[in-house]
C-alpha cells in the first residue's frame, strides 16, 4: 500500500519537472528568436536568475533548444549561452531524411516539385534586385560556354540555379520546401534518378532551363511559368517511361497535357512533375 502511494506521489513530481523544462525551453527559444546570430543570451548564472529555475532544469531546457540549432552553450572563461540561427541546408537535409525514412516514392517527390517550382519561377520573374539578376546572368553565360557537362556538373548547376531562383523569389518558406525536395531527390537510388547515365536528357533539360532563365531576366512572369511548366512536363514524361521500364505493373502518374504532346498517359491523375537530380558527392 505504501509503495503504491509513493508511486502516485512521484508521478506528479516528474510531470511538474517536465513542465518546468518545457516552460524554460519556450522562454529561451523566444529570447533566442528575438536576437541575432552569435549574440550572448547570458551566462548560466544570469539565466538561472532570469528564468527562476535550478541549474539542472536550465541545462535540460537549453539542451532542447540547442537541438533546434537555436542555441550554442560554451563553457569556461568567456562562455555562456549564445544565439544561433538554423541553417536552411541542415533543416532541409533532416526533413529529406525524414521523408525518405517514410519510404517516400520517387513519383511523390516529382509530383511535389511541380507547384513549388512553378510558384518560385513566378515570384522570381518579379525580382528587381540587381545583385541577384547579375548572379543569374553570370550563371546563364557560364552555361552557354559549356557545350556538354558531366552528370556531377549538371547536378551542381541545377542546385545553383535553384538557389538563385529561390533567392530571387524572396519567399523563404517556398525556398525551404524546394531545398527539401532537392535533398530528397539526392537520396534516391541510382535506378530512380532521371538523369544519371542519360546525357541526352541532361542536354535537353539544360536548354529548357536556359529558356526559363531568359524569361526571369526579362521579367516576363507569364513566359517564366510556361517555361517552368514545360520543364516539369518533360521530366514527368521521363518518369513515366522510367517507371514502365522498371516495373510494368507499378503505379504510374499522369500529367495533364502530356497526351496532347503525344505522350502516353496511365490511368491515375496527378499534377505536372519536376526534375529529380542527385546531389553531387564531394
Amino acid at each position: 500500500m505504501m509503495m503504491r502511494e509513493s508511486g502516485k506521489k512521484r508521478a506528479p513530481v516528474e510531470a511538474q519537472k517536465r513542465s518546468s523544462v518545457r516552460r524554460v525551453a519556450d522562454a529561451i527559444r523566444r529570447d533566442a528568436l528575438e536576437r541575432n546570430e552569435g549574440e550572448l543570451l547570458g551566462s548560466e548564472d544570469e539565466l538561472i536568475l532570469r528564468y527562476g529555475v535550478s541549474r539542472p532544469t536550465l541545462r535540460q531546457a537549453a539542451a532542447l533548444v540547442a537541438q533546434e540549432n537555436l542555441l550554442v552553450v560554451k563553457r569556461g572563461v568567456g562562455g555562456g549561452y549564445f544565439v544561433r540561427q538554423p541553417d536552411s541546408k541542415a533543416v532541409a537535409h533532416v526533413a529529406a531524411v525524414y521523408l525518405r525514412s517514410r519510404r517516400t516514392a520517387a513519383e511523390e517527390i516529382v509530383r511535389a516539385f511541380s507547384p513549388i517550382r512553378i510558384e518560385v519561377a513566378k515570384l522570381a520573374a518579379r525580382c528587381k534586385d540587381e545583385g541577384l539578376r547579375t548572379k543569374l546572368r553570370e550563371f546563364v553565360e557560364a552555361e552557354e560556354g559549356r557545350e556538354h557537362v558531366s552528370f556531377a556538373e549538371f547536378v551542381r548547376a541545377e542546385r545553383e540555379f535553384g538557389h538563385i531562383m529561390s533567392q530571387m523569389s524572396g519567399n523563404e518558406v517556398i525556398s525551404l520546401f524546394l531545398e527539401i525536395l532537392y535533398d530528397c531527390s539526392a537520396l534516391l537510388s541510382p535506378d530512380e534518378d532521371l538523369f544519371r547515365n542519360w546525357p541526352d536528357r541532361i542536354e535537353e533539360y539544360r536548354r529548357k532551363r536556359q529558356k526559363l532563365a531568359a524569361a526571369l531576366l526579362d521579367g516576363d512572369e507569364e513566359i517564366a511559368v510556361v517555361a517552368s511548366s514545360r520543364m516539369t512536363a518533360t521530366t514527368a514524361e521521363w518518369m513515366i517511361n522510367q517507371l514502365k521500364r522498371r516495373e510494368p505493373k507499378e503505379r504510374l502518374i499522369v500529367v495533364p497535357g502530356l497526351a496532347d504532346a503525344g505522350a502516353s498517359t496511365p490511368s491515375r491523375s496527378s499534377p505536372p512533375a519536376a526534375p529529380i537530380v542527385r546531389a553531387a558527392r564531394k
